[in-house]
């Protein structure tokens, strides 16, 4: 599977023109691609400099020549989300024609978009590619990545571990982070180290042994679940290999 990232303008999409219009952003976190209608069908969170940039933004895609469908869902001050149906853009048109498909959200600003799609091979990608030359819309390969088991398994465990090393700050108390991040910025975890205990400790204006155990409780709710998380992927590498 490849997984291409694009950043398109396109001619004849409602968001793009909204977008190089007016000083307003959308981003569309749900879509659903009708192939039967050939419809594209989005729910599209919207954001202005203000409150008069959001709405002529909505305006601009509300009369549209390619939108068949605009209901506003809710508007309040400099944001406001919308289900909005289009007719298929160009761009994606050759996406369909070539066995593509959309993986993530569209993010519009200034005219122009980022796309997330997918082949099942790299022939059809090149094929895409070859064929969005021949468009007037715009476009730029940000990004070609080849999406496999390994790969996909190995950033769900980088995502895991990230995770716990985020809970396991949650549970620092207020002097314990603050102890913790003068140690890193003072270079106290560097090799050589560049600050010692008794100038943490100075610092605060405490005990060198109070610094000490400060930090230990610290660096064993950072450490401990980190390491839980590690041996769990390791385990089922193991696994796998064997």
């Amino acid at each position: 599977m490849i997984n291409l990232a694009l950043t398109v303008r396109q001619c004849d999409c409602p968001l793009s023109a909204a977008s190089a219009a007016h000083d307003v952003a959308f981003v569309t976190p749900h879509w659903h691609y009708h192939h039967d209608r050939s419809r594209l069908e989005l729910r599209v969170l919207a954001e202005g400099s203000d409150r008069t940039a959001v709405e002529r933004g909505l305006n601009v895609i509300r009369a549209h020549e390619e939108t068949t469908s605009f209901d506003l869902l809710a508007k309040q001050g400099h944001t406001a989300r919308a289900r909005v149906t289009l007719g298929t853009t160009n761009v994606m048109g050759t996406v369909v024609e070539h066995d593509g498909y959309l993986t993530g959200p569209f993010e519009n600003v200034g005219g122009s978009e980022r796309w997330e799609i997918g082949f099942d091979a790299d022939a059809d990608a090149d094929r895409t590619l070859a064929a969005l030359e021949s468009h007037e819309d715009e476009y730029e390969v940000r990004s070609r990545q080849r999406v496999d088991p390994a790969t996909v398994l190995a950033n769900v465990r980088a995502d895991s571990v990230g995770t716990t090393v985020l809970e396991g700050s949650r549970r620092l108390t207020a002097t314990e982070r603050e102890t913790i991040r003068r140690a890193v910025d003072a270079g106290y975890y560097d090799v050589p180290r560049a600050t010692t205990l008794g100038d943490l400790a100075a610092e605060f204006d405490i005990s060198d042994a109070a610094v000490s155990k400060t930090l230990r409780r610290a660096e064993r709710k950072l450490l401990a679940p980190t390491v839980t998380a590690l041996e769990t992927s390791e385990r089922r590498d193991r696994t796998r290999v064997d």
